[in-house]
């Protein structure tokens, strides 16, 4: 069984190098997934970390898992013929779901569903630009209108603030896309190791979006209203790369805290989840 593990691990990842290749390309250029190159290392950690104590040799196959397996190759054949790698990369997760069903059965898919499952993070996908503009819209809007309420005389033109003396445009790197697609994927990992019922797990995991949002925009309203008292200068250059680290730390920790009033806790290999 161990030789055939290896032969599948070599044949996928010369059927999907072009799709790697482009993943790869896409975590070094592009800002939003900069973080992609670490999900894959998560995910094997977490891989081995559910299944270390499991005997291959034990397996028990699943012969459904030839579903999701011929899914995910109809995606992949779909994609490489349309030139769209998004549903190449897809389809590898349908096709390591089939794999592992087909061949070690329902037992060892449980153990390995949220490491399969966590790769999404690692995926671009093709509504980024659409969303990045709402939230650019968001930001500039509220922003704007928490300033307002502060007393800080600014003008709104779209995704641009204008102050008495300078103006600040909320581009793709202010738009909050960074924080949202990092947030979510670290309190996936959080969320998981939780023992709590999956309603309040699915919960928490939603209300990091609107905290994400939310925290973007504190990180704007900051940086101009700091503009506004010290200058451009103290505002760019002491705050502005300081300022989304720091509240990506805050965010998670108002995560923590609102897991702890929900009455979670951190479980053992993934925490538990209760029906009710």
């Amino acid at each position: 069984m161990k030789k055939i593990t290896i032969l599948l691990a070599i044949l996928l990842s010369l059927l999907y190098l072009r799709t790697f290749i482009w993943l790869a390309n896409t975590w070094l250029t592009d800002p939003v997934y900069s973080h992609g190159i670490l999900i894959p290392v998560i995910s094997l950690f977490l891989a081995w970390r559910n299944v270390r104590e499991k005997d291959i040799r034990d397996a028990d196959p699943f012969k459904l898992g030839i579903i999701p397996l011929t899914f995910g190759i109809l995606l992949y054949i779909i994609g490489a013929i349309t030139i769209f790698p998004f549903l190449s990369a897809i389809s590898f997760l349908f096709v390591l779901c089939g794999l592992i069903l087909y061949l070690y059965g329902k037992e060892m898919m449980r153990s390995l569903l949220f490491p399969v499952l966590f790769l999404i993070f690692a995926i671009p996908i093709p509504v980024v630009p659409a969303i990045t503009s709402i939230l650019q819209s968001i930001s500039s809007r509220y922003s704007a209108l928490t300033l307002e309420m502060l007393g800080v005389a600014v003008v709104r033109t779209g995704s641009e603030i204008q102050l008495k003396d300078c103006s600040f445009s909320i581009g793709m790197p202010c738009s909050g896309m960074n924080t949202l697609i990092s947030l979510l994927a670290v309190s996936a990992i959080f969320i998981y190791l939780l023992k709590c019922p999956l309603l309040k797990k699915a919960a928490l995991f939603c209300i990091t979006i609107p905290v994400a949002i939310v925290a973007n925009i504190i990180r704007v309203t900051s940086i101009i209203l700091i503009a506004d008292h010290y200058g451009v200068e103290v505002a760019m250059k002491l705050f502005h790369d300081f300022s989304s680290p720091f509240l990506f730390i805050i965010a998670f920790i108002f995560l923590i805290i609102l897991s702890k009033l929900m009455r979670c806790r951190i479980g053992g290999k993934g925490g538990q989840d209760e029906i009710l």
